[in-house]
């Protein structure tokens, strides 16, 4: 096989770990305080952080960065977004926070310019406002479907945007491996305060759940890094929209949810938009 259809199979694998992942999340959102298997989940990314980080180089070695403000900053958007996102999924379905959270992509082509200095042409351009008519449809302002969540939804989107913005700045001078341990450890220091504070023990028949959450988000990590080595990030990318399909199916499944027709044709906007964005940048970058 193909060092590049060995990245592809890996990403879509890790698309459904990703689904799986926010399944889990909202199941134990039912009978667990928020703060407390959040801070299971950092604590096992710190530790596979950890690990990953100081396998040719020691810890001190692995926390020397250019800025460490920034990776803060980074951890923190972070962080925040997976507490809000948590806290959405109590209230809305799976494929439905899925198809608004698929908008960051283009959120980052819009932010670029400004943010990154990166050039965004006319094409682009329009394929983002595209991807914003998407949006709308899909929140339909005004409408009896309208909800605070759905807007909760898009700052999401906009969170994990900026995140991966400012992670894309820190590579340019950092380490995949110090970029990897500070978001662990920003997320854990951050987390486990609010956990001690809303102290609840875990049910037990909601362990193995937790357990499995956390192995959940170990793996997905552990197969974008590895599908990252053998494949180029631009000819991943458009794989990365897979995880909406997996979350409508997961929560048709898993919780017996049905997505709106108008939103899957706003989600289908926002994706065709993205995946164009995705061409252009590939193209671009060969020019």
């Amino acid at each position: 096989m193909h060092p590049h259809n060995k990245g592809i199979l890996l990403i879509v694998v890790a698309t459904f770990v990703f689904a799986a992942q926010d399944a889990l999340t909202k199941h134990l959102g039912e009978s667990t305080p928020l703060s407390v298997f959040v801070t299971f989940r950092y604590a096992a990314f710190f530790a596979f952080a950890c690990w990953w980080a100081t396998r040719k180089q020691t810890f001190k070695q692995a926390l020397k960065v250019n800025s460490v403000p920034l990776h803060v900053t980074r951890g923190l958007l972070l962080v925040v977004e997976v507490y809000l996102f948590a806290y959405i999924l109590k209230n809305i379905g799976l494929g439905e926070i899925h198809t608004i959270m698929v908008t960051f992509p283009l959120i980052i082509t819009a932010l670029s310019p400004w943010l990154l200095q990166e050039q965004v042409g006319w094409r682009r351009w329009l394929a983002v406002f595209t991807g914003f008519i998407g949006t709308v449809i899909i929140i339909a302002p005004g409408s009896v479907a309208f909800n605070r969540y759905s807007l909760m939804a898009l700052a999401c989107a906009l969170m994990f945007a900026l995140y991966n913005i400012f992670t894309r700045k820190a590579g340019r001078t950092d380490s995949a491996e110090s970029t990897l341990l500070y978001t662990g450890l920003v997320g854990l220091l951050f987390s486990l305060p609010l956990a001690l504070f809303n102290w609840a023990p875990v049910p037990s028949h909601e362990i193995v759940w937790v357990a499995l959450l956390c192995g959940c988000s170990v793996l997905s990590h552990l197969l974008n890094i590895k599908a990252l080595k053998w494949t180029p990030a631009v000819i991943l990318q458009p794989f990365n929209y897979l995880v909406l399909p997996w979350a409508i199916l997961i929560g048709y499944l898993a919780f017996a949810e049905r997505i709106p027709s108008h939103q899957y044709f706003g989600a289908a906007l926002i994706g065709l938009s993205g995946l164009y964005v995705a061409y252009r940048q590939r193209k671009v970058g060969k020019e």
